[in-house]
C-alpha cells in the first residue's frame, strides 16, 4: 500500500504526516512537496520518498503520485476562489492519469449550500472530485482550534484590546485542534472504507464566540467583551492593519463567515472522530491556553 499526501508542511498535513508514520511502514509513505531541498527535517529524516509535486506544475503531479493506492489531497492555504480551485482540480486529474485508487480530499466544516466565501472553493472541489469518478471520500475538517483569532475579529492579547468586533452574528463553532484532526485523517486513510463519501471530522461540543471572550477575560484578566457591528465597521475597523487582513476584498470575502455562523453552519457536532481516535478529543481550553502564550502569527497564517 503506498500512500502518497500533500500538504505535508502545513498545519494540519503535517500531522496527518506525524501520525501516518506511526500507523505504516515509513517505506510505504511519499510526501509530495513543490521544494524538496526544502523539506523540514522530520520530514527528510524520517525514511520516507520525497517527490517534487506542485499545484502550479500540473505536469510535476503525475511523477509525484506515480503509484499511490491512497492519496491525501490538502486544500490549498487561501481563500482566493480561483486560484484554489484551480489547484485543487490539477492535482485531481493528475491522481485520475496516475489510476490513483483512493484520493481523500480535506475540506472544511462550513457544508452543503454554506454562504461563506470561505467555503466556496471546497464546494466546487467536492463537486468536481464526485464528477472525476475516483473513488474518494471527502474530509470536512472542523474549524482549527488554533485559527480561533482569525474568528475572534483578530483577536490579539499582545494588543491590549478589551473589545472584539464581528460583522452579522455570533453562532456555535465545534472547535477541535489539528493535532487530532491529523490523526483522525491519518487513522480513516489506513483504515480503509467510506468510499464515495462525504465526513465531518468535529470537535465534541460547540462554544460561540461570545463563549471565547469569557474565557479570555478569565485568562488574560481583564474583561474581553464581543460586539457586533455592521459590516462596514467590520472593515473600516481592519482596514490597513498589519498582514492581510488588512485589505479590504479579504475582509468583505471573510466578514461571509459570520453570515455562516449566523445560520448554524458550524453549530455542529459528529461524533465520527471521537471514534475513529478511540479517546477524548483535547478541549477547546487547553488549546486557548497554549495560543494566549504565544499567538505569534496566527493571523498572517490563515488570512490570505
Amino acid at each position: 500500500m503506498k500512500y502518497v499526501l500533500t500538504g505535508a508542511t502545513g498545519g494540519l498535513g503535517s500531522h496527518v504526516f506525524k501520525h501516518l508514520l506511526q500507523l505504516v511502514p515509513a517505506s510505504d509513505i511519499v510526501v509530495s512537496l513543490h521544494n524538496p531541498d526544502g523539506a523540514p527535517p522530520d520530514i527528510a529524516s524520517s525514511g520516507v520518498e520525497i517527490r517534487r509535486g506542485d499545484f502550479a506544475d500540473p505536469a510535476s503531479l503525475d511523477a509525484a503520485f506515480r503509484g499511490a493506492d491512497r492519496l491525501l489531497i490538502v486544500s490549498y492555504p487561501s481563500i482566493a476562489h480561483e486560484l484554489r480551485v484551480r489547484h485543487h482540480v490539477a492535482a485531481i486529474d493528475a491522481a485520475k492519469r496516475c489510476g490513483v485508487a483512493h484520493v481523500y480530499y480535506t475540506s472544511l466544516a462550513f457544508g452543503t449550500g454554506s454562504v461563506a466565501a470561505v467555503m466556496q472553493a471546497h464546494l466546487d472541489t467536492e463537486a468536481y472530485l464526485r464528477q472525476s469518478g475516483l473513488t474518494h471520500t471527502v474530509l470536512r475538517e472542523g474549524i482549527y482550534s488554533e485559527s480561533y483569532p482569525l474568528y475572534l475579529g483578530f483577536f490579539d492579547p499582545a494588543e491590549g484590546a478589551d473589545e472584539v468586533r464581528v460583522p452579522h452574528g455570533d453562532g456555535g463553532i465545534a472547535w477541535v485542534c489539528r493535532e487530532d484532526l491529523g490523526e483522525g485523517t491519518a487513522r480513516i486513510m489506513v483504515q480503509g472504507g467510506f468510499a464515495n463519501e462525504t465526513l465531518l471530522l468535529s470537535g465534541a461540543r460547540t462554544l460561540t464566540l461570545r463563549d471565547l471572550t469569557e474565557k479570555i477575560s478569565a485568562r488574560v484578566r481583564r474583561a474581553v467583551t464581543l460586539r457586533v457591528v455592521s459590516e462596514d465597521e467590520y472593515v473600516q475597523h481592519n482596514r490597513g492593519k498589519h498582514g492581510p487582513r488588512g485589505g479590504e476584498e479579504f475582509l468583505r470575502a471573510w466578514a461571509t463567515t459570520f453570515k455562516g455562523l449566523v445560520r448554524g453552519e458550524l453549530d455542529v457536532v459528529d461524533p465520527l472522530l471521537q471514534k475513529v481516535l478511540g479517546r477524548e478529543l483535547k478541549p477547546f481550553e487547553e488549546t486557548l491556553e497554549e495560543m494566549l502564550a504565544s499567538q505569534a502569527g496566527v493571523v498572517e497564517q490563515y488570512a490570505k
